[in-house]
């Protein structure tokens, strides 16, 4: 009789943390990224506006844009990255990036398809977000940081800098994503 009870005890408690490993798998991929979404910086009458989402596999994707700014209305888009070229080719995303739980940052590979006079398609660097706003009823902010890719270039064109701003602090405005 001892051992039936022991083995119904292994058995039940073989179950409930089963049942617990698998609710806690769950709620991990049930848990929202504080960077997917829609981030904001101002300069001047100037908009950059950055869009990311996460995908399936766990990585990010996004693009971003630079419209006209004026009195809290949107104006006229200065550039886009989610754009069709001449001969039908489409960037799928811009920006491609993973989460570091160490660091809390995001970083990844982007691509500044927004050059102009650039005899190439893109220009590649990297790029660096971390949360920087720690409090309970403030915007949530982060810093973006994009540098050039360190490396030989063989037979290539360089072009310095980007189009896209490479040091400053973003400011979530929405969940949403905003690739219009």
């Amino acid at each position: 009789m001892a051992d039936f009870i022991k083995n119904i005890y292994k058995i039940s408690l073989l179950l409930t943390l089963t049942l617990c490993g698998t609710n806690e798998i769950k709620a991990q991929f049930t848990i929202e990224s504080p960077y997917e979404g829609t981030w904001h910086y101002q300069d001047g009458n100037e908009l950059f506006i950055v869009s990311l989402w996460k995908e399936q596999n766990g990585t990010f994707n996004g693009h971003y844009k630079k419209t006209e700014y004026s009195n809290g209305t949107i104006g006229a888009t200065i550039f886009n990255s989610n754009k069709t070229y001449n001969n039908g080719f489409k960037f799928d995303t811009i920006i491609f990036g993973n989460f570091n739980l160490i660091t809390g940052t995001l970083s990844g590979s982007i691509h500044d398809n927004t050059i102009e006079n650039n005899p190439e398609d893109y220009k590649s660097g990297r790029f660096r977000m971390k949360i920087t706003s720690n409090c309970t009823n403030c915007p949530t902010t982060a810093t973006w940081k994009v540098e050039e890719r360190p490396g030989l270039r063989i037979d290539g064109i360089f072009i310095p800098g980007f189009s896209i701003p490479t040091d400053v602090v973003l400011t979530k405005v929405s969940d949403e994503i905003d690739l219009d």
